[in-house]
């Protein structure tokens, strides 16, 4: 009875993290992309036995990727590429991040 309720709890603190991290960096990235490494970071731990402690996880993911991807103002990158849904034009956007916080300034 307990574990179900906390499973059912799961995805609505996935929700809210995602929009908390939306807010959070509205200025520097879509919400597509927020969503999107969000989602990544959940996808993993989205059938864990024990549910309890999976947003925090996820948190702590999903802000540290996040940082990495601001780390040199690569927005123009990430708006430039991103359609708003999730698919291959975000996993190029990503890519393309990773290359320009690989390269020197």
């Amino acid at each position: 009875m307990g574990a179900n309720t906390a499973e059912a709890a799961v995805p609505d603190a996935i929700q809210e993290l995602t929009d908390r991290l939306t807010t959070s960096y509205a200025d520097l990235l879509t919400a597509a992309i927020v969503q999107g490494v969000v989602q990544d970071c959940y996808e993993p731990l989205s059938n864990a036995r024990i549910p309890n402690y999976v947003p925090i996880l996820v948190e702590h993911s999903s802000r540290t990727k996040l940082r990495q991807l601001t780390r040199r103002d690569p927005t123009v990158l990430l708006r430039e590429h991103s359609d708003g849904t999730r698919g291959h034009s975000i996993t190029r956007a990503y890519r393309r991040v990773r290359v320009a916080l690989t390269r020197s300034p």
